[in-house]
C-alpha cells in the first residue's frame, strides 16, 4: 500500500469521525429548534415526508456498491474498460433521477390515498408542498452518486469526508434563520436542496479537475449491464428491507395515529440513525480495499481486517449504547421536552438489536464484494414481512412503542442469529475470532454498565444538562479505563500507544 493511499485511509477515517461528531452536534443543536419551530403536527408531517424519500431512492446503494466493485475490477483487469464503464454507470444514474423525480411526484399527488386518513387536510397541503420540493431534491441527490461513487472507488476519502462535514454544517446555518423566521417545513426541505446542488457542483469540480473522470457511451454494453443488473437486483431488495425495518413504523403510524405519535417515535429513531451513521462512516472508508484484497484472492489478510475492525467497533459501539441506556432518558427529557419521554423507550429499543450488526459492520460489505449477499436478503424479506404484520396491531394498541417493539424483535434475529451463521458458512469469515474478542470485552463493560445500573436505580442524573455532563465525564472515564485494563491485550494497548505516539509527532 502506497504512502498516499495509506494517508487517505487513515485522515479517512479520522475525518469519518470528526464527520459523524459534527452531525451529532449540529443535530443535537438544530433537532429542538426544529421541533420547537415546526411544533409537533409541522415535525411529524417533516419526519414523514424525509423518511419516505428512503423510498424513492431504494436502487442508489445498489448501484453505488456496484460501481465500486466493478470499477476495482475493470482497473485492475481491463482498465481501458473503465471510460465505458463510467458511461454506462452514468445512464444509470439518469435512469435513476428520472424514477426518483416521477415518484416523488406521485407520492404527492396520492398522498391520502398512501397515508390515509389521521393525517388532516391541512397538514396534507404540506405533504404535498414537501413532496414536490423533494421530488426535484431526490433527482439531484441520485445524479450526485456519479461523481461521489468515482471519488470513493477512487479512495479520495480525504475530500469525500471534507464534503460530509460541510453539508452537515450548511443545514442548520442557512436552515435556523428560516424557522426563526416562522417559516414552516417546505423551508427546511428547500434548504435540502439548495445543499444537494452545491454538492453535485463541488463532486463534479473534483472530478473533472482532480480525477480526470471521463465518459464513453456505447450501444455494446449488454453484457456487462446484465452482469450490473443482476449484482443489484439484491442489493436492492436488501435496501427495500432495510426501509421496511427502519421506516414502516412511520408509515404505519401515519395511518393509525397521526402525526403527533410520529414525531414521538422520531426523537427516538434520530438517536439510532446517528447510531447506523458511526458504522456506516468508517466502514465505507474499506469498500475498495475489501474489493482488493478479494481480487488478490487474499482471504487470510481479508479475515485479518475483518477482525480488526471488529474489535474496533466492539469498543465505541459498546461505549455509546451503555452511555444511551445510563444518559439517553434524562437527556430526551431537557432536549425535547416531557411530551417526548416516550422516545427513549423507542430508542433503546430500535438500538440495542443492531449492536451486534455494528460491530460486525465490514461483513455485508464483503458479501457483496464477494456476490453472495443473496441468501441473507432472502431471510430479511422474511424477517421484514414479520416486522410488518407484528407492528400494525403493536402500533394500534401502544403507538409508536409499540410499533418500535415489532422492530426490536425482527432486528433481533436478523442481527444476533441470521448474520453471524451467514458471515461465517458463506463468507468463511471466522467468527469464533470474533466472538473470542467480544468474550474479551465482557470484563471491561461490567463496571461501566454496574454504574450506569445504579445512577438510573438511584435517579441520580437529573434532566439538565449540567447533571448530564457531569456524569457523563465520569461515566466516558470509568469506562475507557476499565476497557484497558480489564478488556485489551498488551498487543492492543500497544497499538493504541503507537497511535497516540504518531499522532504526537
Amino acid at each position: 500500500m502506497d504512502r498516499n493511499l495509506k494517508r487517505q485511509m487513515s485522515l479517512g477515517v479520522l475525518l469519518s469521525y470528526v464527520s459523524i461528531a459534527v452531525k451529532l452536534v449540529t443535530g443535537l443543536l438544530y433537532t429542538p429548534i426544529l421541533l420547537h419551530s415546526l411544533g409537533k403536527s409541522q415535525y411529524g408531517v417533516y419526519s414523514l415526508c424525509t423518511s419516505f424519500v428512503g423510498y424513492l431512492t431504494i436502487l442508489n446503494a445498489g448501484v453505488n456498491a456496484a460501481y465500486i466493485r466493478f470499477y476495482v475490477q475493470e482497473k485492475a483487469l481491463h482498465k481501458d474498460n473503465v471510460e465505458k464503464l463510467n458511461g454506462l454507470f452514468c445512464k444509470i444514474f439518469i435512469v435513476l433521477s428520472t424514477i426518483g423525480f416521477v415518484g416523488g411526484l406521485c407520492v404527492s399527488y396520492f398522498s391520502p390515498f398512501i397515508f390515509g386518513l389521521k393525517i388532516t387536510p391541512n397538514e396534507y397541503e404540506l405533504v404535498r408542498k414537501c413532496f414536490i420540493l423533494l421530488a426535484f431534491t431526490i433527482a439531484i441527490e441520485i445524479f450526485t452518486c456519479v461523481f461521489r461513487s468515482f471519488i470513493i472507488a477512487n479512495e479520495e476519502f480525504i475530500f469525500s469526508k471534507i464534503i460530509d462535514i460541510l453539508t452537515a454544517l450548511l443545514y442548520p446555518v442557512m436552515a435556523i434563520p428560516l424557522l426563526h423566521r416562522g417559516e414552516d417545513c417546505t423551508a427546511v426541505i428547500t434548504v435540502r436542496f439548495i445543499v444537494a446542488v452545491i454538492t453535485l457542483l463541488f463532486d463534479y469540480i473534483f472530478c473533472r479537475k482532480k480525477l480526470d473522470i471521463r465518459f464513453l457511451f456505447k450501444k455494446s454494453e449488454s453484457v456487462m449491464l446484465k452482469n450490473i443488473s443482476q449484482f443489484i437486483a439484491f442489493i436492492a431488495l436488501q435496501s427495500i428491507m432495510d426501509q421496511l425495518n427502519w421506516q414502516i413504523d412511520k408509515f404505519i403510524l401515519a395511518r393509525i395515529q397521526g402525526t403527533s405519535e410520529i414525531s414521538i417515535y422520531s426523537v427516538g429513531s434520530t438517536f439510532n440513525s446517528y447510531f447506523l451513521l458511526i458504522g456506516g462512516a468508517v466502514s465505507g472508508v474499506f469498500i475498495a480495499e475489501i474489493n482488493r484484497l478479494l481480487a488478490a484472492n487474499d482471504e487470510v489478510r481479508l479475515n485479518d481486517l475483518f477482525r480488526r475492525t471488529c474489535k474496533l467497533f466492539t469498543y465505541l459501539i459498546g461505549f455509546i449504547i451503555t452511555a444511551f441506556v445510563t444518559f439517553g432518558r434524562p437527556f430526551i427529557l431537557r432536549w425535547a421536552g416531557e411530551d417526548y419521554s416516550r422516545s427513549f423507550t423507542v430508542g433503546w429499543m430500535l438500538m440495542v438489536p443492531v449492536t451486534f450488526s455494528m460491530i460486525m459492520g465490514l461483513g455485508q460489505d464483503i458479501a457483496r464484494a464477494k456476490n453472495r449477499h443473496q441468501i441473507q436478503i432472502i431471510i430479511n424479506i422474511c424477517i421484514c414481512i414479520v416486522n410488518m404484520l407484528v407492528s400494525i396491531p403493536l402500533a394500534d394498541y401502544y403507538g409508536s412503542v409499540g410499533s418500535a417493539f415489532g422492530t426490536f424483535m425482527a432486528e433481533i434475529i436478523v442481527c444476533m442469529i441470521v448474520q453471524p451463521l451467514y458471515y461465517s458458512r458463506m463468507l468463511g469469515i471466522n467468527m469464533k475470532n470474533v466472538f473470542s474478542d467480544i468474550v474479551r470485552y465482557l470484563p471491561g463493560l461490567a463496571i461501566p454498565a454496574f454504574l450506569g445500573f445504579l445512577l438510573n436505580y438511584l435517579d441520580i442524573v437529573k434532566s439538565d444538562y449540567s447533571s448530564i455532563l457531569l456524569f457523563g465525564v465520569v461515566f466516558t472515564a470509568i469506562y475507557f479505563i476499565s476497557i484497558w485494563i480489564c478488556s485489551m491485550n498488551s498487543n492492543d494497548r500497544q497499538y493504541v500507544r503507537e497511535i497516540l505516539r504518531k499522532k504526537r509527532l
